[in-house]
């Protein structure tokens, strides 16, 4: 479904993108908070209503192709993700009224959690550019990984329609834990010959958060041209509820179990691997991973102003 808003002051059309489903029906029940905001504001609008698998991407490209000011984004992080495979490569901006499951990638913005005060902050504020990363053909705002959280995503799926936030995380966590088995893969960093490596989990982050608030990847910044990448040792089953007491805040990327690295490249080759880019999941043998420096303009009051 598409609707449009005119205002009288002349200034360039945003596409509002919706996820109706988004955060169990959310994305629906914000919606007219979120018209309003642009009303008050007086900011042009066309309403796109994704209501089928593919459009919230199909949507973004429309904007593109038709020369928009920017996407205005109602919808969880999967939202996002669709958006801006939908948008990568142009000079639209990307705005936040985020009300998913987790709105992790907002966190790492520090945006206000209410998606309509969110926006609003961003409508007043200066344009910014943040980078996002890249594997293989698609692209990705937040964390990407395999191992662990691929079989955590997997187990919490079934708990969204009840649950919101760190909950849906934290069931899947136990439920992951009973059959899991470290990760052999061949890793390279920045060129490097991917050599030999067995691990719990590996994180690559652009932004920092998953699952609804945990730290995953605590020390990378969307704006700085490189990847954090968390990489945890492999341990024993039983320790892994232990590890998880530490993982919620950050702290276990501090501990012994980790090996931290910053790079702007980053190969994985496993056969039969899943990848997880921002809680989607992605089946290939080789992913080949960059970072896009400010890639993608946006509008944080938290943010430098960038050119």
């Amino acid at each position: 479904m598409v609707e449009e808003y005119q205002s009288e002051r002349v200034t360039a059309m945003y596409a509002l993108i919706v996820n109706p489903v988004s955060g169990n029906g959310r994305g629906r029940r914000e919606l007219p908070r979120v018209e309003a905001l642009l009303r008050e504001e007086r900011v042009p609008y066309r309403l796109f209503l994704a209501e089928r698998l593919g459009q919230t991407r199909a949507y973004a490209r429309q904007a593109v192709e038709e020369n928009m000011e920017g996407v205005i984004a109602v919808g969880g992080d999967g939202s996002l993700f669709e958006i801006v495979n939908g948008m990568a490569g142009s000079a639209l901006s990307l705005l936040f009224a985020c009300c998913g499951t987790g709105n992790d990638f907002i966190k790492t913005l520090r945006l206000p959690k209410d998606p309509v005060e969110a926006l609003r902050a961003q409508l007043h504020a200066s344009p910014a550019r943040i980078d996002i990363g890249r594997m293989n053909d698609m692209y990705f705002l937040n964390v990407s990984g395999t191992g662990f959280d691929v079989d955590v995503l997997r187990a919490a799926d079934k708990y969204k329609q009840e649950h919101r936030g760190l909950g849906v995380y934290l069931r899947g966590v136990r439920d992951a834990i009973r059959n899991f088995h470290p990760v052999q893969a061949l890793v390279g960093f920045d060129g490097e010959a991917p050599t030999p490596q067995k691990f719990t989990i590996i994180s690559i982050g652009n932004g920092r958060y998953i699952g609804g608030g945990m730290r995953s990847v605590p020390t990378a910044e969307v704006g700085d041209g490189l990847f954090d990448v968390v990489v945890t040792r492999p341990i024993p089953r039983w320790s892994i509820a232990a590890l998880m007491a530490l993982y919620v805040p950050g702290w276990y990327a501090y501990t012994p179990f980790v090996v931290r690295r910053r790079c702007r490249r980053l190969r994985l080759v496993c056969p039969g691997m899943t990848v997880n880019l921002d809680g989607e999941l992605f089946q290939c043998d080789d992913a080949r991973f960059e970072i896009l420096p400010a890639a993608l303009r946006v509008r944080i009051p938290a943010l430098p102003a960038r050119p």
